[in-house]
């Protein structure tokens, strides 16, 4: 087929940036694709993460497909942030080379085979090892553990949480990640995304969440006890899965911030007060936490109080199997100690 030419977006605002993906697919199947580059354009970690997938995601697909950036030289914060690397090409900073500090975390990967540093972490379980690496993620951003002790406690959580989802439940061992930290407003956001089997298939592998469209399986995905693992029997003493993961995170989120998944066709955003769906194409999921740090306060008693709430609402939830949530989903990592809670 012969050359198209399309414009990067501007705005970049959920909805300029699903219609983005759409777009992207549509003239996949042409030979060479020039992407036009404005003279400015802000992209927060979400928007980085998602363009610079669909298009990896899509070189990889299509091998008989060229893209082009048009007037990429003008865009310094997204060449050093990554973003050309991570779309494939040599340009900028390579994926997770930037050092970040506490205003940012350029795109960077996290494999599960690195989450192993020393030969005695094999005696290990994942779940541990992936605290330890968030841990460190949470630090950077938040610097001071004593001055942002609530903004550390609530990104340990929150990523620990999000990793362990794609870990646990896309069949992959491959992810990637950025984040942002603007003090002025006291906002932080993470944005993560894997190319595994995404939402609907992931909650597929239980007969009681078997969907034919991926806007059904999203919603259900962010209520408490519902999983595609829930049914099976549990591997591990700490570490289950009972569905309490993308609830609680996104209730955390939703504390006067916003939270937002896109899998498949679909992808919703979730504010304190409303709840939006759009059409979308990503293959694999991707998820956005936006944080408020001053309002959400302790983090601790944030998630008593969600977990409450939650366990009211998995007990009318047909076919959640009313499991509760795993003792360690509920803690923060300075409340147990090699992977046991602390009495």
């Amino acid at each position: 087929m012969p050359n198209a030419r399309i414009n990067f977006p501007r705005k970049t605002d959920l909805e300029t940036l699903f219609r983005f993906t759409i777009e992207l697919d549509y003239y996949s199947h042409h030979d060479r694709l020039i992407i036009e580059m404005p003279d400015r354009v802000f992209c927060g970690p979400f928007a980085m993460l998602m363009i610079a997938s669909k298009i990896k995601y899509l070189r990889e697909k299509y091998k008989n497909l060229s893209i082009i950036f048009n007037g990429w030289d003008k865009h310094e914060y997204l060449s050093h942030m990554g973003f050309f690397s991570l779309c494939g090409f040599e340009h900028g900073n390579a994926v997770g080379e930037a050092r970040g500090n506490e205003r940012y975390l350029p795109i960077s990967q996290l494999r599960e085979q690195d989450l192993s540093e020393s030969p005695l972490d094999r005696f290990e379980e994942m779940q541990d090892l992936l605290q330890r690496s968030v841990d460190r993620i949470a630090l950077v951003l938040a610097h001071d553990l004593e001055e942002n002790k609530d903004m550390y406690d609530v990104l340990s959580y929150s990523l620990r949480e999000v990793f362990r989802n794609s870990f646990e439940h896309g069949d992959t061992n491959n992810l990637y990640y950025c984040a942002q930290y603007w003090p002025k407003t006291d906002r932080v956001e993470f944005a993560v995304a894997d190319f595994g089997i995404g939402v609907r298939r992931g909650l597929g592998r239980n007969p009681n969440f078997r969907f034919s469209k991926d806007k059904e399986a999203l919603e259900f995905a962010l209520l408490p006890s519902v999983s595609g693992r829930t049914h099976e029997p549990r591997k591990s003493e700490n570490w289950f899965n009972s569905g309490y993961g993308l609830y609680m995170t996104n209730r955390l989120a939703r504390n006067g911030g916003n939270f937002v998944i896109s899998s498949g066709e679909s992808a919703i955003c979730m504010t304190p007060k409303t709840k939006n769906n759009f059409v979308a194409s990503f293959p694999g999921t991707i998820l956005r936490v936006n944080l408020n740090v001053s309002a959400v306060g302790s983090v601790q008693a944030r998630l008593a109080e969600f977990r409450e709430e939650g366990k009211e609402l998995a007990a009318k939830i047909k076919g959640s199997g009313n499991r509760p949530p795993s003792a360690m989903s509920l803690l923060l990592r300075r409340d147990y100690s090699s992977g046991r809670p602390r009495t």
